[in-house]
């Protein structure tokens, strides 16, 4: 009869030990649908494409320009400062 008992008792703690840890996993998984439905964490990630995208832009608006002057420019200035960029070849 004690054997019974015990087996019952130790059951029920190893049931109750299971639920329990099955409740913590939910309630994580809960935190976590939350969590991401809200937005939490993507502000970061988000500032973080915003800051490389108008450093990107900044730079191609530089070639842009300097192409732009290039490309107004009259031939012997032009001549200029192609050799200047080859290291002060002069032109051929």
């Amino acid at each position: 009869m004690e054997t019974i008992v015990i087996s019952i008792v130790v059951g029920i703690a190893v049931i109750m030990a299971a639920s329990v840890q099955i409740i913590r996993m939910g309630l994580a998984h809960e935190e976590k649908r939350l969590a991401l439905k809200a937005g939490v964490g993507d502000a970061a990630r988000l500032e973080q494409i915003v800051a490389a995208n108008t450093t990107e832009m900044a730079k191609l608006r530089q070639r842009v320009e300097v192409l732009e002057r290039l490309a107004t420019d009259d031939e012997r200035r032009l001549s200029h400062e192609i050799a200047s960029l080859q290291g002060g070849r002069t032109p051929v």
